[in-house]
This record gives structure tokens, C-alpha cells and sequence, in this order.
């Protein structure tokens, strides 16, 4: 329905939808004076780093493991990718954010990642990174570690007949999984419960994939026992056959699937479980985590039980608490029992798991495609700097980023991926003169990244409102000037409501009326990001100033069917007024007819 509608915009307004031209070039002043940084002691440039770069389509990679390593990951990623493509098309079809890949192979390097209040305890450990903000986003994955000492393992003998030594096994490719459906999920609006994105998570990283077969949602016999384990096992039996009478051999426990895992383990209450925030330690650090695997196995079984008892509550379970709290008489409503109930249901599921799993295999001569060959090279110390620097301020460890990013600079590099990343950096640190000099050079060198070219123009707004006085208007030349970044940005993933916004801004002050292209940007903007409720307002002003009001009345008509009671309510109410007799009415019956009855879809 609402996609109906917001596509009705557009005929209503009988506009040029933008895939126009831009109506004006980019303005950017020819010759940038670059800020200096002093350095005062040797120590302050870390001497240059070896890693390797590449980049596949959506992703830039940053790898100081071995090249054959890092190659064979990345084919296995990318097939991965493919096959979430299958089982989950819309996944991976929503709008693009550049993802940095960050593979640590040597020298402790990711422990230089980890945020300072990550640690989960001794008992929880982790050796991968989702590190996001709403323009990109950072995986970084500790390819070093093998095993990791976690606190509270069973030391008694498993299947092989082998004694846990203490440690977890960790499975780097698993682990790059994770955290990369993280990525994906965290795009949902409103963003998924922590716990909903982790059991689906864990559920995906588990699949089984080749370039013919998909397998999803099904569990490993809990009694098979990992390679190492099976080749202690078979050296002490060869020990023990020749009369050796030293101490058998232990191996690291597995990170089992959730009906291995938790089988003898005393289950999380259910408020518990809910409770636990994304960027909480118990969230960050998935292995040996009894809240990661107890999320798993509650969506597994709700989802692919035998006989399904439970998955018509959980779709309404999960409706309703994207848009209240979740309590116990609301978890009832949906499921028809409460938490103590469902818990005991949830421990049965554990000991007898029936199910049913889902499975692709292509038809012959068909099948997942070929990886993109990975073209690695040394990486130059900008990408170095820039890559580890950006991901550092996701990490929220600021001092450490500064470093990574001047380090470059200050030996030379003026790439202009570096040129923006060090000017949104210093506008971050409200540095305004110096992020400005920064994102002018980065723009002037073509950077490809919107949040850059974003920040430039609101700098340059907010420089012509101070010169102009708060009343004053924008005269021709200067709305060239203002609108040119954003004009850029609009054309680069990923798309930003606030460049439509700000275009808004200062069009709304501007001395010229906005030429049908410019207004086509606007709906496409109410498209794209039809809960931006300024956004919608800005534009049905300029509609109202342009006496487009067809136009204005199917925004008035949407503005007052999305928005809260209160004041967003009260003015679009008063742009009602303004519209001539008729036209809301008009806009509303037609919304209705596009939104009527339609005949019920195929079951799939």
C-alpha cells in the first residue's frame, strides 16, 4: 500500500522523476590550501605497515595474512553471499553500504580493533568485529587465533574420547559469516532485536553451501567430534596400544550448533534473553555464548519445528514488538503461553529436535556463479591509514584512529579517500576550518563517498547563513554553489536522506524556484525515505510556493496519515488550508483506489 502511494506521487505531481542531469556542475574552489599537522617526536609516525588490498564489488578488503589465505576466504565469502542471495533474496537486494573487510593474520593486530568495553568475561570470547555507523560499516576478523581459553568449558570426555583442554576451536570462516549477516540485518527499519539478529545469524553462518547444494537451518549430529579431536583420539589409542604410559592427548572443545551446546546447560530466563542490547559485551562476543546459542535454537524452533506450533505467534511476536515493549502478557497474547511454559518447551526442543530443514540443489548445467577473482597488491600507506583509522572511530577508539589517519598524511599521501576520511574526522572533533579544507580537496578530487560531499555543503550553509544574516535569501550564484555537493552525493551509494533534506534548506531560502528536476529529486527523496517527515513537509512547501498541488495534496494526504499525533499533525493540517478546494479530497481517493481490495497472492 504504501508503495502504491508514494509511486502515485509522482503521476500526481506530473514531474520528471530524477535519473535527470544534474542542472548545475560541481563548484569547488580550484586550489585547496591543506591543513599541516606537527609532529614533535618520532614516535608519534608508527613506522609503515604490511597489508594487502583488494576490492570486489561492495567491498574494500584489508588483509595482512598469507595472500593464499586471504584468497581462499574471500571465494568462499562471495559464494556465501550468493547463496544468502537464494535463500533470502531481499537480503542482500537493499541499498548499498561500502562494507570494509579487515583480515588479521599476524602480529596481534585485531586485539587493535576490539572496542574498549567489548569483554564479555572469561567465559564468552570473540575473534570478529561488526563495527557500523548509518554510512558504513567494518568487519573485522581475527584469522591468528585457532582456539580461544574460555572459562566454565566441560572438561569431561567428549564423543572421540577425548578431554577438553580449555579452549573453543574457531572457525575464521564462521566467524567473517556472522558477522557480514550482522551487517546486512543491522539495515532493517527499525533495526531487529539483538537476540532475532543473532539466532538468524548464527542460522545463516551455519549453512552448508557448494556451488550446486544450499542447506538451511540444519543441525550437525551432536555426536560427530571435530577433525582435532578425532586425531588426538587416534594417537592415544596408538599410545595406548604401545604401552605408553604418558598423559593422553586433550583438544579443544568445538563451537557446536545450539542442540549440542546448551544440553546440559541451565537456560536464560526469557527477560534475559530479550533484554541484551546489540552493542552489549554479551552481544559482541558470540563463542561459547549461552545467549547466542539459546536465541538460535528459540528462533529455529519456532520457525522449522515439526508441525510449525509456534511460528504463526512468532511472525505476530516479532510485529508487535517492533512497535511496543516487550512484557509477558504480550508474549502470551502471541504465543498462548508465558515465559516459564515456553521455556520448558524450549528445553524439550533441546533434548528431542525435530525439525525440518530447508534445501536448494541447482538443476543440472545451473549453479552458483564464479567468485570475482581477487586481485591483492600492497597496500599504499593512505588505505592502510584510512581503512584501519575509519574502522577505529567505529570502535569509538579515537586517539588510536587519529594516529591511523594523519599518519599517511603527514608522510605525503593525499588520496582523496583520505583527504575525506581526515575532514569528516576533523568535523567530528568540530575542527570546522580544517574539515572544510580537507572535504573541499577531497571533493575536487572526485572522492566517491556521499557523507563527504554532505558535510561539505552543510559547512557551506552554514558559512552563507553567518555571511548573510538568518533572514537574508540565497541568491542565484550561491545556490549553485550550496546545492552542487549535494547534487554529487545524490548520485553515490548509499543514498542519505539528509542530502535531500538539506537541498531542501536551501532551496527554501533560495531567490530561484526549483526547476521541475530539482522538484523530480524531491519526490524521489519522499520515495525513498517516506518516515522522513521534514522531508516531506520541505517538499510540500516547494510545492505549494510552485502551485503544484496536486502534488502538495497527496504529500499533505501522506504527512497526515504517518505522522504522530501532536505538532507534525498540526502542520500539515495548516498546509491543508492552503491547498484549493478539492485537491485533498481528490488525493485521497485516489490513494484509496490504489490501496483498495486486490486479489490474495499465490501461496509460496
Amino acid at each position: 500500500m504504501k508503495r502504491l502511494f508514494l509511486s502515485a506521487l509522482l503521476s500526481l505531481a506530473s514531474l520528471p522523476l530524477a535519473h535527470a542531469q544534474n542542472p548545475a556542475s560541481a563548484q569547488y574552489d580550484p586550489v585547496v590550501a591543506l591543513p599541516a599537522y606537527t609532529v614533535t617526536d618520532a614516535r608519534d609516525l608508527p613506522p609503515p605497515e604490511a597489508w594487502r588490498h583488494a576490492e570486489i564489488p561492495g567491498f574494500e578488503i584489508l588483509s595482512n595474512a598469507s595472500d593464499r589465505e586471504t584468497k581462499r576466504l574471500i571465494q568462499d565469502f562471495q559464494l556465501f553471499n550468493q547463496a544468502i542471495g537464494v535463500v533470502w533474496p531481499s537480503l542482500v537486494g537493499r541499498s548499498p553500504t561500502p562494507v570494509s573487510i579487515i583480515l588479521c593474520g599476524r602480529g596481534d593486530k585485531f586485539k587493535t580493533f576490539v572496542p574498549k568495553t567489548a569483554d564479555a568475561g572469561p567465559a564468552q570470547g570473540m575473534a570478529s568485529l561488526f563495527l557500523r555507523n548509518n554510512e558504513r560499516s567494518a568487519i573485522v576478523v581475527d584469522l591468528q587465533t585457532r582456539e580461544l581459553s574460555l572459562a566454565g568449558l566441560e572438561t569431561e570426555l567428549n564423543a572421540s574420547g577425548v578431554e577438553n583442554n580449555g579452549s573453543i576451536e574457531v572457525d575464521a570462516y564462521k566467524q567473517l559469516y556472522r558477522e557480514y549477516v550482522h551487517s546486512l540485518l543491522a539495515r532493517t527499519t527499525p533495526r531487529l532485536a539483538a537476540w532475532l539478529e543473532e539466532g538468524l545469524a548464527q542460522l545463516l553462518m551455519g549453512m552448508k553451501v557448494s556451488p550446486t547444494l544450499i542447506e538451511f537451518a540444519k543441525l550437525d549430529d551432536p555426536n560427530t567430534v571435530s577433525i582435532q579431536q578425532a586425531n588426538a583420539a587416534q594417537l592415544n589409542a596408538l599410545a595406548a596400544a604401545d604401552g605408553d604410559t604418558a598423559a593422553p592427548l586433550t583438544a579443544a572443545a568445538e563451537d557446536r550448533d545450539f542442540n549440542a551446546a546448551l544440553q546440559r546447560t541451565h537456560l536464560m530466563s526469557f527477560p534475559e534473553m530479550f533484554a541484551v542490547k546489540h552493542d552489549d559485551p554479551i552481544a559482541r562476543n558470540s563463542i561459547g555464548s549461552k545467549w547466542a546459542k539459546q536465541s538460535t535454537a528459540f528462533v529455529h524452533m519456532c520457525l522449522y519445528q515439526t508441525g510449525q506450533r509456534f511460528q504463526k505467534g512468532f511472525v505476530t511476536f516479532i510485529q508487535r514488538s517492533a512497535k511496543e515493549p516487550v512484557t509477558e502478557p504480550m508474549f502470551k497474547e502471541c504465543f498462548g503461553i508465558g515465559y516459564k511454559d515456553m521455556l520448558l518447551e524450549l528445553r524439550g526442543y533441546l533434548d528431542f529436535t525435530n525439525y525440518k530443514s530447508l534445501g536448494w540443489s541447482s538443476k543440472k548445467g545451473e549453479g552458483l556463479g564464479e567468485a570475482t577473482p581477487l586481485v591483492l597488491r600492497d597496500a599504499t600507506d593512505a588505505e592502510v591509514g584510512r581503512i584501519k583509522g575509519e574502522a577505529m572511530l567505529l570502535a569509538d577508539l579515537k586517539e588510536p584512529a587519529r594516529i591511523a589517519l594523519i599518519t599517511p598524511y603527514t608522510r605525503g599521501e593525499r588520496d582523496p579517500r583520505l583527504l575525506a576520511a581526515l575532514g569528516l574526522y576533523e568535523r567530528s572533533v568540530d575542527h570546522t576550518d580544517r574539515a572544510r579544507k580537507f572535504l573541499e580537496a577531497a571533493a575536487a578530487g572526485k572522492v566517491v563517498r556521499p557523507l563527504a560531499h554532505l558535510e561539505l555543503a552543510r559547512l557551506r550553509f552554514q558559512a552563507a547563513q553567518t555571511a548573510a544574516g538568518p533572514e537574508a535569501s540565497f541568491t542565484a550564484a550561491q545556490t549553485a554553489e550550496l546545492s552542487a555537493p549535494l547534487l554529487v552525493a545524490r548520485l553515490q551509494p548509499p543514498s542519505m536522506p539528509e542530502v535531500y533534506e538539506l537541498l531542501g534548506d536551501v532551496y527554501a531560502r533560495s531567490v530561484d524556484d526549483p526547476k521541475p528536476e530539482i522538484m523530480g529529486m524531491f519526490f524521489e527523496g519522499v520515495n525513498l525515505f517516506p518516515r522522513r517527515l521534514a522531508l516531506v513537509y520541505r517538499t510540500t512547501l516547494l510545492c505549494l510556493r510552485l502551485k503544484e498541488f496536486k502534488g502538495a495534496a497527496a504529500l499533505i494526504e501522506h504527512g497526515l496519515r504517518t505522522s504522530p499525533a501532536g505538532v507534525a499533525q498540526t502542520r500539515f493540517t495548516e498546509l491543508k488550508t492552503q491547498l484549493p478546494p478539492g485537491a485533498f479530497e481528490e488525493a485521497q481517493a485516489k490513494f484509496k483506489a490504489m490501496s483498495g481490495p486486490k486479489a490474495p497472492p499465490a501461496k509460496s
